[in-house]
């Protein structure tokens, strides 16, 4: 792995290099440190929108030109956005790397954004929102992020609301995209067929118009807690089975106990022989699957549990998930539970990095996450440091059984709102329509 010294009028761009000359390829991603968490709270899927814009044409070129030039250097260009970066890149043969990094540069230094393509973009966004509602598994996870977060950034949808995206205009569009794309918020994620000067240089000469701007600040406040259980009812009626997601905030990406945090979690539902998947599923056949996870992104995280009963099971699997997630967190894992996520992880970690690509991958993403550059080169030695000690206690100063967000899809009647409300520690139900909060 290496960095390319590309250099400019604010110095070296953030560059992630490994090479890989099995194949004339590159791939060469654009990545810019920020995300939904940044839209305004009346113009949230306005960070999508201004990245899916981006690549419906420049000043030069039209949007079906753009793609016939990338087409004819057999590329792709694709666009991405996460809750904590958005990126542009793709794959491109190594022999048109400088007419491809050219385009990319007039695509971010001289964007269209022409308000008949931010339309349509609209409507492909509005097309995906009502898809979603749709979908149980889709609109349980809209709303759970939205209940866990309420009016924090963190709450922010990446594709907005119905409502929100009419609110953007062109002219809104034009200057989130003039914050975002900027030097000081850039990292280059590059592999394949390349070497750190060529690649630095092509760079340079790509991106030369682009203008430093200020980097944007990941200095949110804290998200906030629950009081108590709260329970959101989402009715759809004649539904056989009920997804069920269950958790809320937890520590961020760059806090010392996560890995250690991340090893319980994993014990406690992060795979086949895991305790929840025993609990719910082998020894009661409940759910098809029962899980629980640890995401982990800039300066918060999100601790969640899930499970997909039939119906009929959906009460009692909600108070299965209460009852083991109180036990797990007074008393974390045992030792063996703890060798056996610990050593799971170890095996997989290979499969995660076997290619020059997810090589890439991994750093950029702890570089945008604020994590040191070699997180993922010292990651299987902190992982083998994590003992079931260091395990409970972070279980233990972390997870907090009694202030839980729970979502559920599934058709309501009043004997199950009875029966949910009577769970212990419950302090609210809500019932709702099954449609986008």
């Amino acid at each position: 792995m290496s960095k390319a010294p590309a250099g400019g009028p604010t110095g070296p761009i953030a560059t992630v290099l490994v090479p890989d000359r099995a194949f004339p390829v590159a791939h060469v991603n654009l990545f810019f440190a920020g995300g939904p968490p940044f839209d305004p709270a009346h113009l949230q899927g306005l960070t999508t929108l201004t990245n899916r814009a981006l690549i419906r044409g420049t000043r030069r070129r039209g949007r079906v030109e753009l793609e016939e030039a990338v087409e004819i250097l057999g590329a792709e260009m694709i666009t991405a956005t996460r809750n904590h970066a958005v990126s542009l890149g793709g794959p491109v043969l190594t022999r048109h790397l400088d007419a491809y990094l050219t385009l990319l540069g007039e695509v971010l230094v001289e964007p269209a954004l022409a308000a008949d393509e931010i339309e349509k973009v609209k409507r492909e966004m509005r097309a995906e929102l009502e898809a979603a509602a749709d979908e149980d598994g889709a609109l349980a996870r809209i709303w759970f992020a939205r209940a866990l977060f309420g009016d924090h950034p963190f709450g922010h949808g990446a594709s907005g609301t119905a409502a929100s995206l009419e609110r953007i205009t062109a002219a809104d569009v034009a200057a989130h995209a003039q914050r975002l794309y900027c030097r000081r918020n850039l990292v280059v994620g590059a592999s394949g067929d390349l070497d750190a000067a060529g690649l630095g240089a092509a760079l340079d000469r790509a991106l030369a118009g682009m203008p430093a701007g200020e980097p944007l600040l990941w200095d949110f406040p804290a998200p906030p807690r629950a009081s108590g259980r709260r329970v959101i009812l989402l009715d759809r009626p004649d539904r056989a089975q009920a997804p069920i997601l269950s958790g809320h905030p937890c520590l961020g990406a760059v806090d010392p106990e996560a890995l250690a945090l991340h090893v319980a979690i994993s014990g406690f539902g992060g795979n086949f022989t895991s305790r929840l998947m025993q609990k719910v599923r082998v020894e009661r056949g409940w759910s098809y699957g029962a899980s629980a996870r640890l995401s982990l992104e800039r300066s918060a995280g999100t601790f969640m549990m899930t499970a997909s009963p039939a119906r009929a099971n959906a009460v009692d699997t909600v108070a299965l998930l209460f009852d083991e997630f109180e036990r797990f967190a007074a008393d974390g894992l045992t030792d063996d539970e703890t060798d056996f996520a610990r050593d799971s992880l170890a095996r997989g970690f290979p499969f995660s990095v076997e290619t020059a690509s997810l090589q890439v991958a991994h750093r950029v993403r702890a570089r945008l996450l604020g994590r040191p550059d070699d997180y993922i080169d010292t990651w299987l030695d902190r992982l083998a440091a994590v003992d079931n000690a260091r395990a409970r206690a972070a279980v233990q100063a972390q997870l907090r059984p009694a202030e839980l967000v729970t979502v559920m899809v599934c058709s309501v009647d009043a004997a199950l709102e009875k029966a949910i409300g009577a769970l212990p520690g419950v302090t609210d139900v809500e019932v709702r329509p099954a449609q986008l909060p």
